[in-house]
């Protein structure tokens, strides 16, 4: 049995699944689904065209699928997607996408914290931490299990790695590698994520793998073609390397590289 408060406004083409929690003054207007078991506290503004999964807890005035702060925004149909298992903050804001048809997508399993910003056609993957007042600009990615630390800017068009980590008050304004550790103003990447990564249970191996890919990569004196293809021979077989070297390959703002 559904829970909505009195005072809520539900309004449009909302549709509500099972053994949800709507808390008071919160408003639902638009081409909306709210999946199952999913709790949504006061206050909070849902708007445009969103689609929320299941098992998500969203608290007091956090805002979803407002128009983007994108001057070529011109009022096309766009929407946000979030999936299961998520928890989102006070005050959390996720705008829709701009373009035609695109969307502003957040995965499964992510803990998105207080005054954090999520800018349009953005792309979160799963089991992402994102810290107090960490700020994304539009059509950054964020891949899996990555920690963003608190009251930081991400630039518009950026990548963060799977199993990252970017530490508090860094301006990045290049893509952040997967696995390790990229922090500082003027960003740096420091090393291994160490703790992050027993945490999601890498062997012993995986991380001796890593660390030396790390070495090859910020602490010798090849370039980074040169880096790329020593690591591709040296580890063929590692999906996890290959998936380095692809991140490196594919970047269009360039990876972090000072050290």
């Amino acid at each position: 049995m559904n829970r909505i408060h009195e005072t809520a406004i539900i309004e449009g083409n909302v549709s509500i699944g099972e053994n949800v929690i709507i808390g008071p003054y919160s408003v639902l207007s638009g081409d909306i689904y709210i999946g199952n078991n999913t709790i949504i506290g006061a206050y909070v503004h849902i708007t445009g065209k969103v689609r929320i999964g299941e098992n998500n807890r969203i608290h007091h005035s956090v805002s979803i699928g407002q128009p983007p702060q994108d001057t070529h925004y011109k009022g096309e149909s766009t929407e946000v997607i979030i999936g299961n298992d998520n928890i989102i903050r006070e005050f959390a804001t996720i705008h829709k996408a701009t373009g035609e048809g695109n969307k502003t997508v957040i995965g499964n399993g992510n803990y998105i914290m207080a005054y954090v910003h999520i800018a349009h056609n953005c792309k979160i993957g799963n089991g992402v931490v994102i810290a107090n007042m960490a700020q994304l600009a539009g059509h950054v990615e964020i891949d899996d299990f990555a920690f963003i630390s608190g009251v930081l800017g991400v630039h518009q068009w950026c990548r963060i790695g799977a199993y990252a980590m970017v530490g508090g008050m860094t301006r990045l304004n290049q893509d952040a590698p997967p696995f390790f550790i990229t922090s500082g103003y003027e960003p740096r990447v420091v090393g291994l994520n160490i703790v992050g990564l027993r945490r999601r249970g890498f062997t012993d191996e995986e991380i001796y793998r890593l660390k030396e890919a790390y070495k090859i990569i910020y602490r010798s004196s090849y370039t980074l073609d040169e880096a790329m293809d020593i690591l591709m021979e040296k580890f063929p077989d590692d999906r996890k390397i290959k998936y380095l070297v692809e991140f490196y390959n594919r970047s269009k703002r360039g990876v972090v590289m000072r050290c």
